[in-house]
């Protein structure tokens, strides 16, 4: 059996997410309490940095004698800038503080001094009801609503109302069309994007950005964004597939939860789009990857020459065949709604649910 890559595009499910604490603290909400995106769900005190200053190398002095020319004691708060030793006479030299904070230890012919802890807040981030309290550490909340992963994104997580900007998912997302209507969205385009959509999504503070590809050369630049951008296809000029531009072309007008956090090495993380939808009836609960390939299941070609097409496995040939590179590999009959069923390499597929 071949277990390939998985990208979810549901139109409605139970989703489930997590919100964990980098650190444990107190969280302050409870079971059964319905909570908002921007909503701070928990919150701990993020261990400060710290600086050891060399005093008695820099003053020229013994380590046994830093005490004597010590201007702080253990437990003190300093000021950036401010002397915490110092040596007078003619060889007269002063060490001072890089950073405010407070003097915790010393030896060796060295102090410590550790800036305060910063509060860091976890917000909820998505509508819902928190489902169970993980003790000092954080929340899961569940919510019924539609999900899109993508391949790849950049930025943190944001709130907005989904606005369509192109009306295939062929067609580049071009600067000309981002007015002032378009403050405060989540702008869903095409096939790729230029420089000035960027520019001009910057200038008029959106609150993210949906993708079918990212040309090579803005990937830096996307990364130094102050929005999240979700990329649905790959690098470089993809259209976007079309059960995932219309299930966002669908919403157009909703209010969603976008996150462009990734951590490929593992696949945990993967960027998203949450819309929170209504259901009469629980839906089926967001499944995890892992789900071999079989006939009758829907697929994505991720590479060259049918990158970005959507079809269906018909059949998996028991045996290899030569594809034009002249190797022979395991691959499927994949209808793309051409003539005839295509054979397409496994290692180019990826399940599409």
């Amino acid at each position: 059996m071949y277990y390939p890559f998985e990208t979810q595009a549901i139109p409605l499910t139970n989703v489930r997410r997590e919100r964990v604490l980098p650190v444990p603290g107190e969280v302050l909400v409870r079971a059964g309490e319905r909570v908002e995106p921007t909503q701070v769900v928990a919150r701990a005190n993020m261990p400060g940095d710290f600086r050891i200053l060399p005093v008695a190398r820099l003053l020229g002095i013994p380590a046994s004698q830093v005490k004597r020319y010590l201007r702080v004691n253990l437990g003190d708060e300093v000021q950036q800038g401010q002397a915490v030793a110092a040596r007078r006479g003619l060889l007269a030299r002063s060490v001072r503080s890089p950073i405010d904070g407070v003097m915790t230890a010393s030896g060796g012919g060295r102090i410590l001094i550790e800036a305060q802890p910063t509060l860091f807040e976890l917000r909820a981030y998505i509508y819902g009801t928190v489902s169970s309290v993980l003790e000092h550490h954080g929340v899961v909340i569940e919510t019924t609503g539609a999900v899109i992963q993508g391949v790849w994104g950049a930025g943190g997580e944001s709130l907005g109302v989904l606005k369509c900007m192109v009306k295939s998912p062929d067609e580049p997302l071009r600067a000309k069309t981002i007015d002032p209507s378009c403050h405060g969205t989540i702008l869903v385009g095409g096939a790729s994007l230029k420089e000035a959509v960027l520019e001009r999504a910057q200038e008029l503070q959106v609150r993210g950005l949906v993708t079918g590809g990212l040309p090579p050369e803005l990937v830096s630049w996307v990364e130094r964004l102050p929005f999240p951008i979700v990329v649905t296809e790959g690098i470089g000029a993809i259209p976007m597939s079309t059960p995932i531009f219309r299930l966002l072309a669908t919403n157009d007008g909703r209010e969603a939860s976008i996150s462009g956090r990734v951590q490929p090495r593992w696949g945990i993380v993967r960027p998203e789009i949450v819309i929170p939808l209504p259901a009469e009836t629980l839906p089926p609960a967001q499944t995890q990857p892992g789900m071999p390939l079989t006939v009758g299941a829907r697929v994505r070609v991720v590479r060259a020459p049918y990158i970005g097409a959507v079809g269906t496995v018909t059949a998996l040939p028991a045996h290899a065949r030569r594809i034009e590179t002249g190797a022979r590999v395991r691959g499927a009959e994949v209808d793309l709604g051409q003539r005839a069923p295509v054979f397409v390499p496994l290692a180019n597929l990826e399940i599409l649910r």
